[in-house]
């Protein structure tokens, strides 16, 4: 198996320096087209948008790696044609007024299959919904990242101080309550399981699966729902393999990529229990737990937006976090969307 990864290395090195037939290792070169149709949430066309698109792998000459820069016309089409060996391609769209969108993934396969010196399908219709920028709020955004500061008791974080509440930090209001548990025999033989509450009546947490993300920087909708919140959430993991066989006999991971959240904090309900004031906010999946922290601590990761102004507004702008973080090196506040 060694020698066979360092024979495709030098394969590919040597395919990078033009000193092998690329066609002989992964097929003859075709050519191909493919339209595509820039639109906005709405599924109107988006004309005068930047279209930039990619093909090939990175390190590898024409005709097997290139790029176009196109501009959207009327019906917001824009048409990419080249010749490669490789099915795979990339792209991004852009327009002042509209949130960038990139490939989910830089190396999609977009072809099948070649026939008479094409890829196959030909010309086919790739659609890419760039969403406006619509009314972007001032938040308390921070990405959390560390240990639960106690495991089998309950402790507070404050979303808005962003802390841990005394006496294990700064926080003065429980917006989220934390209970983990777990045990740890070794790195591939451990169980753990983390609860968050939000006390109070009218407070909550709602998920949103979003399975299929379509590369636009705003993941999440504009307004975070008016109904239907939980008071808690429990996240598992677990992993037990055999020591003889390194058979996994069991995996849990509620770890979710695909899973982002709302939540409700401090509400303010009448006599009916009707929620009439209230903050709201978000969490960008996934939203990390493992037994294994520092100490045997839960570990937990998650990035968190809160608007503090009293509306459903979730749409942040990262130029205005109410923390006020004084440079980029925090990595509590690196990669923070809107």
């Amino acid at each position: 198996m060694k020698r066979l990864l360092i024979y495709l290395g030098w394969i590919l090195l040597a395919a990078s320096l033009g000193a092998v037939d690329l066609t002989k290792v992964w097929g003859p070169r075709a050519s191909f087209q493919v339209t595509f149709r820039v639109i906005d949430e709405e599924g109107r066309p988006v004309e005068g948008a930047k279209l930039g698109c990619g093909w090939g792998r990175m390190g590898f000459k024409e005709p097997d790696a290139g790029q176009a820069n196109l501009l959207t016309g009327q019906i917001g089409e824009a048409v990419v044609t080249g010749r490669s060996v490789f099915n795979e391609y990339a792209f991004h769209a852009e327009k002042p007024g509209y949130y960038e969108t990139r490939a989910p993934r830089p190396d999609l396969p977009l072809f099948k299959e070649r026939a008479n010196g094409r890829w196959q399908p030909w010309n086919p219709t790739v659609p890419v919904v760039l969403k406006r920028i619509k009314n972007p709020a001032p938040m308390f955004a921070k990405h959390v990242i560390g240990e639960v500061p106690t495991k089998g008791q309950t402790v507070g974080y404050d979303l808005e101080v962003g802390d841990w509440v005394a006496p294990y930090g700064k926080g003065k209001v429980d917006d989220m309550q934390f209970y983990g548990i777990g045990e740890v025999i070794d790195r591939e033989n451990y169980s753990g399981e983390l609860t968050v509450t939000f006390p109070g009546p009218g407070n909550g947490i709602q998920a949103l699966d979003l399975p299929q993300q379509d590369g636009s920087t705003l993941r999440m909708p504009y307004e975070a729902p008016a109904e239907n919140y939980a008071p808690r959430w429990t996240w598992r993991t677990v992993l037990r393999v055999d020591y003889k066989t390194y058979k996994v006999l069991e995996r849990v991971d509620d770890s979710k990529d695909e899973r982002n959240f709302y939540f409700r904090v401090r509400a303010v309900v009448d006599a009916k229990g009707k929620v009439i004031q209230a903050w709201y906010g978000k969490i960008h999946g996934p939203f990390q737990f493992g037994p294994r922290g520092k100490g045997g601590l839960p570990g937990i990761s998650f990035r968190y937006y809160l608007n503090p102004d009293g509306t459903r507004n979730v749409e942040f702008d990262p130029k205005r976090n109410l923390f006020h973080p004084q440079n980029d090196r925090d990595s509590a506040f690196w990669n923070l969307g809107p």
